[in-house]
């Protein structure tokens, strides 16, 4: 395909894309907020500060829910703004989407796949379809993971549907759209494995294929290999069965924004989940024992000299030994972001309720990489710290 037309094509679905995440119109700046946050045991007053720093940002209502882990414990803390004032608040189990950080568990699907022999990571994905995949591709599981197959981001034709509805741009690309796409549409964007181009497609098609594996649904297979054995009680694909736990997203502008739905690609979003129970999941990356965590960690692509890929996570290279596992997710009211140092045996997860189309969106990402280096390092008694929120951000 040519690569100028390759360009415009990923500028014009970037553009569509921050469409789908925010309405149009400017944003104000929120009111100078009153900090009355609490200083809990096990958080520093630094971190303290981090979250008051970062939440300052977002309008009324808007809540954080992070946690702080090793492989044996968790310190939660929740804070909310309201009426111009930020407060601590008790939100560990509150709900969230979290976006694209589904991504990781859909990788951990693969990875327990693997370790039952049903399938191999470099095996097509056509061996276990039904149709013929548009120009006989042949894509495997482990291109689809560390999206180096060569797929769009955005599936053909998604950009002129989702525009009758950008507030939930995936709810009408059922299983009927993406099979048309796999057997008639489907067109490589660049040679597989040298090139990566983060696809949300892509995810999506893994999930699909997987399921196809299983012969389960994509809530099935989460349930059973990974929310039942972890006790992720909170988490699902379904916000039925969420009941009063659930945390309303918010627009950039603070309105309510409407939920996604990810349609036939769930693999790629659609998961909803507490920091509670990302806790959990953090810790089984932490063991040294998890055979599926441990093969998913390990680096499959290079994207860059400060950037690896593995099975879903990102690797971002602190320095010549320091690796941090990292993936965050956006939606139309809500941002996340997960970051693991498996060497040190320490996490961080943020889940807020912004848009991830607000202009400071990104100050979530910047969070969970400053409260992580802060627990790291082992910084000094609060009187003589400083600290920058937006250290590590790698926007």
């Amino acid at each position: 395909m040519n690569t100028v037309y390759i360009k415009l094509r990923q500028l014009f679905c970037l553009a569509v894309l921050v469409i789908a995440l925010s309405s149009c119109g400017s944003i104000s700046n929120p009111e100078a907020a009153i900090n009355d946050l609490k200083v809990p045991p096990g958080v520093s007053e630094t971190q303290v500060d981090s979250i008051f720093s970062t939440l300052r940002y977002y309008p009324n209502k808007t809540q954080l829910s992070v946690v702080f882990f090793d492989d044996s414990s968790a310190t939660f803390y929740g804070a909310i703004r309201t009426a111009d004032t930020l407060q601590t608040i008790n939100n560990k189990k509150s709900v969230f989407e979290i976006g694209s950080l589904s991504k990781v568990f859909t990788s951990t699907l693969l990875a327990e796949l693997v370790l039952q022999d049903k399938l191999q990571l470099d095996q097509s994905i056509q061996q276990y379809l039904d149709f013929t995949l548009n120009d006989s591709l042949q894509i495997t599981f482990k291109q689809l993971a560390t999206h180096t197959s060569g797929l769009p981001r955005i599936p053909s034709g998604f950009i002129w549907e989702s525009l009758w509805h950008m507030d939930n741009p995936y709810k009408d690309y059922d299983e009927e759209k993406l099979l048309t796409y796999l057997s008639n549409e489907i067109e490589l964007e660049y040679e597989p494995d040298k090139e990566f181009q983060y696809s949300n497609i892509g995810a999506g098609i893994l999930g699909h294929a997987l399921t196809k594996v299983e012969g389960q649904s994509y809530e099935q297979m989460l349930q059973q290999m990974i929310f039942e054995p972890l006790a992720m009680q909170q988490s699902t694909t379904k916000r039925t069965l969420v009941g009063d736990n659930f945390v309303a997203g918010l627009t950039k502008r603070g309105k309510p924004a409407t939920n996604w739905d990810l349609g036939a690609i769930p693999g790629a979003g659609a998961i909803l989940s507490s920091s509670e129970d990302l806790a959990k999941y953090g810790q089984a990356n932490l063991d040294s024992n998890n055979k599926a965590m441990k093969l998913q960690q390990q680096k499959a692509f290079t994207i860059s000299k400060d950037r690896d890929i593995a099975l879903g996570w990102f690797i971002i290279k602190q320095d010549s030994v320091t690796r941090w596992h990292w993936h965050n997710g956006g939606t139309g009211g809500y941002r996340s972001s997960m970051v693991i140092n498996i060497n040190n045996k320490k996490g961080v997860a943020v889940l807020s309720n912004i848009s991830a189309g607000h202009a400071h969106a990104g100050k979530i990402d910047s969070l969970s990489f400053s409260l992580l280096k802060s627990m790291v390092l082992q910084p000094p008694p609060p009187e003589t710290q400083t600290f920058d929120a937006l250290t590590g951000d790698l926007k």
